[in-house]
């Protein structure tokens, strides 16, 4: 035999696919793995149909399978009522279901019980097939079934155990008992579908030779075995099905308006059970447009049959009924005379079953009278428990053993305990000598499967205590005793003398008369829908559950054949082909499909972006969602709480990390549901999900966010677009509730139709379900210790994102971002002109000319343009004016020029060369407006409306009071922010209180105080940098990092809102502020505490004489809600004492709500929320001035 160590066992295709990559419908869906499974698999992905493949078990291939009781433990479960410590887990590969008077074994793995079982190929006989409970179709001509045995041993490839192989013990030992048995009984070899000489099978699939480990039971590691994974399942993957595992099925739901099923089926992702409700009932789904299969097995088709009858799919009544054990017996032949090596070990004791004692030609007119028995093998694994299984035999048996004599008993008893200490595979001891027999009859067919509690519950009688049953055991212990050895039985046998099948069949049984009266199926294993004859074309049983009464021998020939008869016929009757001629060629563990049907969910480019980091996790989010379009998140989340319009989701995220980025990035890729009644009345598939962690947004500064894309399908077919978004900014420095509000809060808006707004609201996760997510964290791969580094390393990223916010006060300032958000071009300047003033100093206006002409709210075709002139704030010698950001969606100027305008934009002298811009003021600027506005109208035939901001807008009302500027010669003024009374804010007046902060910052650095000038290298600058982290601001959203933004925070206040800016405005504030001077800011400080306009010797502006220069302008008072520079106090003043002196018609306020002191010129939604209110403004004092032409 050769030694499997040497060769690789599973040199094969990895044959299940990752979960997320299934389609929302296939033509054909096939429930299981097994036998009958794998033969619709097969023949309907040769019929060229579209096939998906879902097994409740994981994929198991040769090498995976356990060695030792432990292993075997932790892929033990036991389900039933009485299941314990082991129950629980539906995705182990050994299932034990524990019932009333009967107990199942069964498997659950990609293959079903070919991966466990001995492998044994025996056709039932005529007898058998000929019995009542069988449909006339097949007893009326059972020999119809022999082309579809021969079609099934053809890819099975059932083979003797060969005479040139080692002499087996325990065969021989068989063979010298059959010969105590009468001339009815022949002996043989069973056919194994096991290879014992290496070779590829049927289908492609290298198969290694048998080693002879006596492993079947529990799996061979060797590759020897040829089960239904490497045959039909291979056939059927080449052919282009795509299997998918941990998928457990749970009721089957008829296309209400059209052919097809809905397959309901829970995901067992790892540690998705950790959410107990939402796993059971956030199911998935897959529709079947043409065939469903049901090949789950006896107990697993008749649980999925029985559930769908509950949720209201008409059946037969009698599904669950009429189940068979199929006459399993195990019996022990316990420390017999002779070494029999019936115990793997060190000496193998070659395949489980080699042998048959077949007694079913005993009565040719009493086809229940038959039976085989076969020889058996306690795998490794087990065989620390037999011993344990006889002493509890013992106990419970009443009778005293049978033996020759008293010295016998006492070398018994020598034996038993040399094999408890010594081990199960010495050569001599009492295990070596324990011989094990299967034996298989027929049984009561009295078994019934019904749903207790949402739980499989297997009852009937114990058929141990049958006569049928006695009478095989008083055969058995003749010839037990004859071999020296005591009868034992399984553990459950004393108990009421219980057994265990490994043989479940029936529960969905064929009808003996076609009709739903009789059984649950058709002689193809189409389902009737009652009582009647009437079926569900589609729907269709192709396992052990169909088999109608026990076979008296090992089942699985005959569930292939009548799965191969019943595609066959199927075909024929849909007009399918099947190609049963084309082979595959060699199949390997670098094979391809040669039929690849896959759509990919996620672009091929994106999936090469993305290293698994092999770990995943699972998360329930839950809130309300209103249908309402274009209503802000709280809004919708109160509405769907008024209508009851719940949403939850139920994620497992698996964590990747980003290749194409050179910072550490990580992305999630999700598959999961989402329930949302409003949408769908089941749940929505997440068909491409992904979330992107800790992202900078385009649309906001100096935060973060965790950003989830799902694209989801609802049952109805319609297909829905899910944004949501965690939002964590400096909110929530040092507040532990805000902190968790903001990882736990997503705001969600959903779309459909290419955009059309479908519903929006807010999910959270609240703690209990948080706590839960904790212990969903998963390997995705079988844990390695070799794993957890990339896990440690996620987990202290993430923290590392939060306490970046949570101690924000504390984190170090950091350079400006430029490179993040790279400059977008914008239409330069027109015409640029250098003005020089009266007092000789030259400054810069640039024109820019209108983009368009149009009708509407823009001006008139033919019209002269209306200038308009845009005067800035204090903002040094910068790269951009404010009006002129390239950085922005839309600013003031395109803003203007769109509509018809034609744009001056005024650079004043604090923008010069710093000699002059040292020694200026704000007193000063008003000759650069006077010559900006007569350049202005000596060009124009129109008067120029004015747009100023901060000192800018001040220079203009110290130019207008002091006669400097012609009122006369302006249409009207936009002012923002401030005019002629200026009220700081609360911090602004604590600066101003003295000028000393300035003279002290001039003594020590220098006139100069630069904002986006990077060569402050200075020693003083990096200690202010410093210090400024602790400038106080208002609210703790505008807590950033930025040095420019503080720096520009600490010279004039905080300037805006920081959620009314972008990221691309925030990163770049040193483009337009590159910095100021302290005898400007001293001015302005002089201004702030005395509250209204200063000229350069102090003296008040706002005087009687000079405020009547004002008359007849018309004025748009501009101010902000949440400014830290200047209190809306300021504008107030100057619109209540203009209006009271000369009128209100020509003046307005408009006041922006939660808007800041710059933002309403360069914010984001500036645009949309301030532009055009300005934009009126200009119009109406354009159509006032035409009013007073035409008069």
């Amino acid at each position: 035999m050769a030694n499997f160590r040497t060769v690789r066992p599973d040199e094969y295709p990895n044959l299940s696919r990752p979960f997320c990559l299934m389609q929302s419908q296939y033509d054909v869906v096939v429930v299981g793995s097994g036998y009958g499974a794998g033969v619709a698999a097969s023949r309907m992905a040769r019929a060229g149909k579209s096939v998906a493949v879902l097994e409740l078990g994981w994929e198991r291939r040769p090498g995976t399978f356990p060695e030792s009781l432990s292993q075997t433990l932790r892929d033990f479960n036991v389900s039933g009522p009485s299941g314990g410590l082991l129950s629980g887990k539906p995705t182990r590969l050994f299932q034990l279901t524990l019932g009333d008077g009967q107990h199942a074994f069964r498997a659950h793995a990609l293959g079903g019980c070919s991966l466990v079982n001995a492998g044994v190929f025996l056709e039932a006989d005529k007898q058998t097939l000929q019995m009542s409970p069988w449909p006339s179709e097949i007893r009326q001509d059972s020999c119809s079934l022999e082309r579809y045995y021969s079609r099934a041993a053809d890819m099975l490839q059932p083979s003797v155990y060969p005479d040139n192989h080692p002499r087996l013990r325990k065969l021989d030992a068989l063979q010298q008992q059959a010969e105590q048995f009468s001339k009815n009984h022949s002996f043989y070899r069973a056919p194994l579908t096991t290879f014992f000489d290496r070779s590829r099978n049927s289908v492609g699939v290298e198969m290694n030779e048998n080693c002879g480990s006596g492993h079947e039971s529990t799996g061979l590691n060797d590759g020897s075995k040829n089960s239904v994974a490497t045959t039909y399942l291979a056939d059927a993957w080449n052919w282009g099905a795509e299997i998918f595992c941990g998928c457990e099925v749970r009721y089957i739901e008829k296309v209400a308006d059209g052919k097809g099923y809905i397959v309901y089926f829970l995901w067992h992702g790892n540690g998705r059970s950790v959410f107990a409700e939402e796993f059971k009932t956030q199911l998935f789904w897959v529709k079947a447009n043409d065939l469903c299969f049901l090949g789950a097995g006896a107990l697993g088709t008749t649980e999925i049959l029985l559930r769908s009858k509950q949720y209201g799919l008409s059946m037969s009544p009698l599904v669950g009924r009429n189940v068979s054990g199929n006459g399993d017996m195990l019996i022990l032949g316990y420390n017999g005379k002779e070494d029999i090596n019936g115990v793997a070990g060190t000496n193998r004791p070659g395949p489980t079953i080699t042998g048959v004692i077949d007694g079913r030609e005993l009565s040719s007119r009493d086809a229940l009278a038959g039976y085989v028995i076969q020889d058996g093998c306690i795998p490794k694994p087990l065989a620390p428990l037999i011993p344990f299984v006889v002493m509890m035999q013992r106990a419970r048996d009443s009778a005293s053993p049978a033996v020759p004599t008293r010295a016998w008993r006492y070398l018994k008893a020598i034996t038993n305990l040399a094999s408890g200490l010594t081990g199960a595979s010495a050569a001599r001891n009492a295990l070596q000598r324990t011989s094990t027999y299967l034996v298989m009859s027929h049984d009561s067919n009295e078994l019934t499967l019904t749903l207790e509690s949402d739980m499989l519950f297997l009852r009937g009688p114990g058929e141990g205590r049958s006569e049928h049953f006695g009478k095989f055991r008083k055969v058995l212990g003749y010839v037990v005793n004859l071999a020296g050895a005591k009868m034992g039985f399984s553990y459950y046998h004393g108990r009421d003398q219980e057994e265990i099948t490994v043989h479940p069949l029936g529960g969905a049984n064929m009808s003996r008369d076609g009709t739903g009266r009789e059984g649950v199926t058709n002689h193809l294993g189409q389902i009737y829908t009652g009582h009647g004859s009437e079926i569900y074309d589609g729907l269709v049983c192709c396992d052990a559950s169909i088999v109608p009464t026990a076979l008296g021998v090992n089942p699985l020939a005959t569930i292939s054949a009548l799965a191969e008869r019943s595609l066959d016929l199927l075909a024929k009757k849909h007009g399918y082909n099947i190609d049963m001629t084309t082979t595959n060629g060699d199949l390997d563990s670098s094979s391809v499909p040669r039929v690849l049907r896959q759509k990919q969910n996620i672009s091929p480019a994106f999936e090469k972006s993305l290293a698994s980091v092999g770990w995943q996790f699972s998360e329930v989010l839950e809130g309300h969602i209103g249908t309402q379009p274009n209503v802000d998140f709280e809004i919708s989340e109160l509405v769907g709480k008024s209508s009851s319009s719940a949403m939850r989701m139920f994620l497992t995220i698996e964590v990747c990390q980003r290749t194409d980025s050179s910072e550490l990035q990580y992305t999630g890729i999700c598959t999961g549901t989402v329930s949302c009644r409003a949408l769908s009345r089941s749940t929505l598939r997440v068909l491409d999900g992904q979330v992107q962690f800790f992202v900078q947004p385009q649309d906001r500064a100096d935060l973060t966010t965790m950003t989830y894309t799902l694209r989801l399908l609802s049952l109805e077919g319609t297909q829905y677009d899910l944004t949501g978004c965690k939002t964590v900014d400096s909110t929530a420095a040092f507040s532990i509730r805000k902190m968790w509000g903001s990882t736990t809060k997503v705001n969600v808006r959903i779309t459909r139709d290419g955009g059309v707004e479908a519903a929006a609201g807010v999910l959270r996760i609240s703690r209990p379900s948080f706590q839960r997510q904790i212990r969903t964290f998963r390997p995705t791969r079988p844990f390695n210790f070799r794993a957890l580094p990339a896990l440690i390393i996620f987990l202290a990223y993430f923290a590392i994102q939060l306490c970046l916010f949570f101690f924000r006060p504390l984190v170090p300032t950091r350079a400006p971002r430029r490179s993040l958000n790279a400059i977008k071009p914008k239409r330069p300047a027109s015409a640029s002109f250098n003005l020089r003033t009266k007092d000789g100093i030259e400054v810069l206006l640039e024109e820019y000319e209108p983009s368009c002409m149009v009708n509407g709210d823009y001006m008139r075709q033919g019209t002269t343009p209306q200038p308009v002139l845009c005067i800035p704030g204090v903002t040094g010698r910068a790269n951009h004016s404010l009006f002129a950001l390239p950085f922005l969606r839309c600013n003031i100027v395109e803003y203007f020029t769109k509509r018809g305008f034609r744009c001056y934009v005024l650079s004043p002298r604090w923008g010069c060369e710093p000699k002059i811009a040292e020694n200026s003021t704000v007193f000063d600027v008003r000759l650069d407006i006077a010559a900006a506005v007569e350049h202005i109208s000596s060009l124009e035939n129109r008067k120029p409306y004015v747009v100023a901001h901060c000192q800018g807008s001040v220079a203009l009302s110290m130019g207008l009071l002091d006669g400097t500027i012609d009122g006369t010669k302006i249409l009207g003024i936009t002012s923002s922010a401030v005019f002629m009374h200026q009220v700081f804010a609360y911090w602004n007046s604590v600066k101003a209180m003295s000028p000393v902060l300035v003279w002290a910052y001039e003594f020590l650095a220098g006139k100069s105080f630069p904002i986006g000038n990077p060569n402050r290298n200075g020693v003083i600058q990096k200690v202010l940098d410093v210090l400024i982290r602790f400038y106080p601001v208002a609210h703790r959203r505008d807590l950033c990092t930025s040095t420019t933004c503080r720096r520009t925070t600490f010279a004039f206040g905080l300037c805006w809102n920081h959620d009314n800016l972008d990221a691309a405005i925030h990163d770049n504030v040193g483009e337009f502020f590159e910095g100021t001077h302290t005898k400007l800011l001293e001015h302005i400080t002089y201004m702030g505490r005395q509250g209204g306009c200063l000229d350069n010797e102090l003296n008040p502006l706002i005087t009687e004489k000079n405020l009547m220069n004002l008359k007849g302008l018309p004025m748009l008072f501009v101010s902000r809600t949440v400014s830290e520079v200047f209190k809306p106090e300021s504008t107030l003043r100057d619109y209540e004492m203009l209006r009271r002196r000369f009128g209100e018609h020509l003046y307005r306020r408009f006041l922006v709500e939660g808007y800041g002191h710059l933002d309403p010129i360069i914010g984001k939604r500036a645009a949309e929320d301030v532009y055009w209110r300005v934009f009126e403004h200009a119009k109406w004092c354009m159509e006032q001035m035409d009013d007073v032409a035409k008069n």
